[in-house]
């Protein structure tokens, strides 16, 4: 019958990778909330500048309109 042994050093190595694991694994979580919440403001920035244009557009039309018509 063969005994198993377990080495300390390999015991040291698998906590310290799974200790960096983790580690990593929050950094990432941390960086994908930041590039998350940048989006969602990229996006609310388009389209307030999407609504600004369709105002300014109108009100261009309504100045011409007005113009047209001599009022």
């Amino acid at each position: 019958m063969k005994k198993a042994t377990i080495n300390y050093d390999f015991i040291a190595v698998a906590i310290i990778a799974f200790i960096a694991s983790c580690g990593y694994n929050v950094y990432q979580q941390m960086q994908y909330q930041d590039l998350f919440t940048r989006h969602v403001d990229q996006q609310w920035n388009a389209q307030n500048a999407e609504a600004d244009l369709v105002y300014a557009r109108n009100q261009l039309a309504s100045c011409k309109n007005t113009t047209e018509t001599g009022i």
